[in-house]
């Protein structure tokens, strides 16, 4: 199961990284909250058909606000990974992302460690080890050179955009506290499920009262209409919003948040490759000499968990015998 979680830490880091370049291209054609609500809405979709056709184990639904039960103390937990992601921080990443270059994106959501440690200590009352301190610090230095050796081109970066991508970073760390919150009541799916019903309601509630308002509510779907625009739908409604964060709320539960951190370096790096393959953006020393110390960060953490996960199987094993 730690194997698995470490496995799906990696997999949807990859997954989130794809997602910036997808999202940058589609906000070129299609307006921002057409996106999050066409997004969430072809997402509640999928994973209403896989519920309803039992594909995937959910017993969570809007009746639990309404009817009390044995998770109903729990539930307010839930809500708030719910708002946290998707609500706050999709709102914020699309935002920033239509306000800035892919390269200032990726680096600017690397700093996520500092935020989910902070999370990780106020609300988890967990606390990462000085060594893991250290090796997030050596992560975290290795996305500040980049951060400072990067110049960006075309003049895109704004300070509003840089702040939404700041505000994402947060809204993220808190979903992944309240997330691990909610994993001792809720499975990963049904956290994932409850986090796409709410985004499709709150985004959809206003982008339709927003095409009443421009009268052409008639064009509420015209962005399905082209195939580029629906590849990048397909990719963030199925891909990322389902399979990543279903995969992220699996390894949370099973990880502390400062280990997790530990790997937000992985989409930062997939950010950066999938712009030198398909944006020709180049790959220079300084990517390779960040990417050096994001590498030991991420393999350094893993490594002491794994040594320290012996040990308690170890104890463990002495205190039954």
């Amino acid at each position: 199961m730690v194997f698995l979680a470490y496995l799906f830490t990696v997999l949807k880091n990859m997954v989130y990284g794809c997602s910036v370049f997808f999202t940058s291209h589609l906000s070129e054609n299609v307006d921002v909250l057409d996106i999050l609500a066409l997004r969430f809405l072809m997402s509640f979709v999928v994973m209403w058909f896989l519920k309803v056709t039992k594909i995937v184990k959910i017993g969570v639904g809007i009746k639990d606000l309404f009817k009390k039960n044995e998770r109903t103390p729990y539930l307010s937990s839930l809500l708030l990974a719910a708002i946290f992601e998707p609500v706050l921080y999709m709102f914020f990443e699309t935002m920033g992302i239509s306000m800035c270059t892919g390269i200032t994106t990726a680096v600017i959501l690397a700093l996520g460690p500092i935020s989910a440690c902070i999370c990780e200590m106020l609300i988890l009352k967990e606390r990462a080890t000085p060594v893991q301190m250290a090796l997030l610090a050596v992560g975290m230095a290795g996305v500040i050179y980049i951060a400072f050796n990067t110049h960006s081109s075309g003049g895109k970066d704004t300070p509003l955009g840089i702040i939404f991508i700041v505000l994402a970073v947060l809204c993220g760390s808190l979903f992944m506290a309240f997330s691990r919150k909610s994993s001792k009541h809720f499975n990963a799916m049904e956290i994932t499920y409850a986090s796409v019903v709410l985004g499709t309601v709150a985004f959809n509630l206003v982008n339709v009262v927003r095409h009443i308002a421009n009268g052409n509510i008639l064009n509420y779907f015209e962005p399905f209409f082209s195939v580029q625009n629906m590849i990048g739908f397909v990719f963030l409604a199925v891909l990322s919003t389902i399979v990543a964060t279903g995969m992220n709320n699996f390894a949370v539960s099973k990880l502390q948040l400062s280990t997790m951190a530990a790997f937000g370096g992985v989409s930062t790096l997939t950010t950066i490759f999938v712009g030198a393959v398909f944006e020709g953006e180049k790959i220079l020393p300084f990517h390779i000499i960040g990417f050096t110390l994001i590498f030991i960060r991420m393999f350094g953490v893993s490594a002491i968990n794994i040594i320290n996960d012996r040990k308690k199987l170890i104890e463990n094993n002495r205190i039954k015998l």
